[in-house]
């Protein structure tokens, strides 16, 4: 699939680092598909960044205001693009966490990149993983790593049927010797 959408490339060398932070999320909250900031050296040797804000072709007018009004920008370069992307759906399996034996069942949500009956890609929710991981670290009163347990779900996901059945066991991530 495809759609019209723009890049804006602004300079910024004058912003304290929690300005630039609360300006990323104000520009999410309007409308933002993706922020990325790039750290940079500017032309006097001072440190700046370049932020780049993947939008919807209509929604320029609306992010320029801001940036000129939050953080100063006075200019800023637009590439016109098309945002080619695949289909993108989210299905929902009971995800069954077997804890030393005692089961706890959490509703998971999985997202499938492409056809859903042949998904080029299946992974589970970055916000839902993380809500899992706060969950086991309170239960466990143990910390259980987002990559260990992307891992362990993730490796699941294909299985056929509406539930996922994990083990979580006490275990230390750090690494041996720390």
């Amino acid at each position: 699939m495809e759609k019209k959408s723009k890049l804006i490339f602004a300079q910024i060398d004058h912003i304290a680092g929690e300005v630039m932070g609360f300006a990323i999320e104000r520009l999410m909250e309007l409308g933002a598909n993706n922020v990325q900031l790039i750290p940079t050296i500017t032309k006097k040797n001072r440190p700046g960044n370049i932020i780049i804000i993947d939008i919807d072709a209509e929604d320029e007018e609306e992010m320029a205001e801001f940036l000129a009004k939050e953080i100063n920008v006075s200019g800023y370069h637009r590439i016109n693009t098309n945002h080619i992307f695949h289909d993108v759906s989210i299905l929902k399996k009971t995800l069954n966490i077997n804890i030393n034996g005692v089961i706890e069942k959490l509703q998971c949500e999985i997202k499938l990149m492409g056809d859903p009956s042949k998904p080029l890609s299946v992974v589970i929710e970055h916000d839902f993983l993380v809500k899992i991981q706060k969950f086991l670290n309170e239960k466990l009163n143990n910390f259980v790593s987002l990559g260990r347990l992307r891992t362990v779900i993730e490796s699941k996901l294909r299985e056929p049927g509406d539930e996922i059945t994990i083990e979580m066991k006490l275990f230390d991530d750090r690494l041996p010797g720390i």
